[in-house]
């Protein structure tokens, strides 16, 4: 009688400190390990289910899949036992891999996940899990073969978002109902777009049945994000009291440093310093990034850090190992409160955000006579048709100055 348990790996611990959970098959004396790419820590695991526990990121869907490859595997098993047939390990491995070749969407997604938080690119993970997460609600939680996403399908699920209503400020006094925006659904669909782009290019499905052939996505143009110079010197010179001076200062440092990222910003060590440069790889992408640390730039690093320690964060934003991630957006929340704050001391028309020094770099070095070749390099774009994304942002007095310039 052959048995199918759910087991840690205990004699190998990954890079990150987690072990890799496994499914071990015992049939006549031997052993079999069957792997779904997950692993956990040890305070994230249920040592009396064999299971991941809630303080797992994912433990509902690594549950979940982990359930079907059990059954998966007790019904082959109860199948080649039922008709007397003898059988080995590998019988049940071959026939494992055949009755799992159809790729379902739930699986291969969150595979896509796993790889993005493998590779550092965090950000990418969550958009990713937010679209994987809204599906499996649009689903109710049952998962879909990645062929049967159709026109259709993809339709319907558009409609879904359309009607959908989130909850601000869940269970405070100022909790707010409010729809999607036209630009979170299009980040939904063009996020389904290339895990359906990404299935085709890996032979899951046929191209002749891309189901997004005939579908728009529509985005709405967002509000200009950048301000100008004598802005950016406003903030700059701005004397704050000390509940908002780290937020100004990491406005300034990103604007200082090509527009550096706020997550980018967060994850900063003193290891990241080298030789009177900022070396980095951006969370987002993983490019490399190096760039000379000014005067001004090190006056803000000094108040935060002594640089004795190579560790150590620069600045207090990350504070648990274990949740750095949510340390960096709960981080970033209230970022974004204080400069609302900064914006309304100022009496900015263009309220202060941490794209909007990033923007601003953008717009200014743009005015300054710098190409959009320099321009997308320094911010680490794929393409200038991304900068010019961040350019197309000029006020309507700049154009207009232009015009003047130009008609006399």
């Amino acid at each position: 009688m052959a048995s199918v348990k759910v087991k840690l790996k205990n004699d190998l611990l990954l890079k990150d400190g987690s072990k890799a959970i496994i499914i071990q098959v015992l049939h006549n004396r031997k052993k079999k390990v069957f792997h779904l790419g997950y692993s956990t820590l040890d305070h994230q695991w249920d040592d009396t289910t064999n299971l991941p526990n809630s303080k797992h990121p994912d433990h509902k869907i690594i549950k979940s899949r982990l359930k079907n490859a059990v059954l998966l595997l007790k019904t082959i098993i109860t199948d080649f036992e039922n008709r007397h047939v003898q059988f080995s390990l590998t019988d049940v491995e071959n026939k494992y891999k055949l009755s799992g070749s159809k790729e379902m969407f739930f699986q291969y997604t969150d595979d896509i996940i796993q790889s993005l938080r493998k590779s550092g690119k965090k950000g990418n993970a969550i958009v990713y899990k937010n679209c994987l997460d809204s599906i499996s609600a649009f689903r109710s939680g049952k998962d879909i073969s990645i062929e049967n996403i159709d026109y259709h399908f993809i339709k319907r699920f558009q409609k879904y978002l359309e009607q959908k209503v989130v909850i601000i400020n869940k269970g405070k006094s100022n909790e707010v109902k409010k729809k999607l925006t036209v630009n979170t659904i299009s980040v939904y669909l063009r996020t389904l777009r290339a895990i359906i782009n990404k299935a085709i290019k890996e032979g899951l499905i046929e191209e002749a049945s891309y189901p997004f052939k005939n579908i728009s996505i529509k985005t709405q143009k967002t509000r200009k994000r950048a301000v100008n110079k004598d802005v950016i010197k406003l903030v700059e010179d701005l004397d704050v009291d000390k509940s908002l001076q780290l937020y100004k200062d990491l406005f300034m440092f990103s604007f200082y440093n090509r527009g550096m990222n706020f997550v980018d910003m967060a994850f900063l060590k003193v290891s990241n310093i080298k030789n009177g440069r900022i070396e980095y790889t951006r969370q987002k992408t993983g490019q490399q990034f190096s760039i000379k640390m000014t005067d001004k730039a090190r006056a803000i690093i000094i108040r935060y850090n002594d640089l004795k320690q190579p560790d150590s964060h620069i600045f207090p934003i990350i504070y648990r190992k274990d949740k750095e991630y949510l340390d960096y957006r709960n981080a970033m929340r209230l970022m974004n409160k204080k400069l609302k704050k900064i914006s309304e001391i100022l009496k900015l028309d263009v309220p202060l955000t941490t794209y909007v020094s990033r923007h601003s770099w953008a717009t200014i070095a743009k005015r300054s006579g710098i190409s959009t070749a320099i321009i997308s390099e320094g911010l680490g774009h794929e393409s200038e048709e991304t900068t010019q994304v961040y350019l197309d942002s000029f006020e309507n007095d700049v154009l207009d100055d232009a015009n003047e310039l130009i008609i006399n």
